[in-house]
């Protein structure tokens, strides 16, 4: 994991793991791409989109209640960003056109991603780590969320 910006997060539940996420990807979202890479994807993509919903929802409510044009502004932009970003359990990208993927470790470990944002939610290897992020741009952003033991 030479030349990647790595942050460790400790305590991953599925929801709360998810609503991080979401948080965490409402800011890296210009970057492009982003993987996330999950025990059971199916699960957690109808997860990660119930809180990227309500993060959207928020922000709308939040967007109503300033006067000021400048944030209102901003807001709009996000919030219409936000809507257009297409959540995808179809993988290799390749073949399918998405702008967050979400696999498990199998999937990922035989075609390598390469994104600018990946987010390891899946309990693996530290060799499983590294092959995960072999095919990264330099400077990218890995997340890796530790399971307790």
């Amino acid at each position: 994991m030479n030349s990647l910006i790595v942050l460790k997060e400790q305590h991953f539940t599925s929801n709360s793991g998810a609503r991080d996420i979401a948080e965490h990807l409402c800011g890296r979202m210009y970057y492009g791409k982003a993987v996330i890479v999950a025990d059971k994807p199916e699960v957690f993509i109808s997860v990660l989109r119930r809180q990227w919903l309500k993060k959207a929802w928020r922000m709308k409510i939040e967007r109503a209640r300033t006067l000021d044009t400048a944030k209102i502004n901003e807001l709009e932009g996000t919030i219409c960003y936000m809507g257009r970003l297409r959540f995808t359990r179809r993988y290799p990208p390749d073949e399918y056109t998405g702008d967050v993927y979400i696999v498990g470790v199998k999937e990922a470990l035989m075609w390598p991603p390469e994104c600018s944002t990946m987010y390891i939610v899946a309990k693996s290897e530290q060799h499983e780590k590294y092959l995960l992020t072999s095919w990264m741009h330099p400077h990218s952003l890995v997340v890796i969320y530790e399971h307790p033991s």
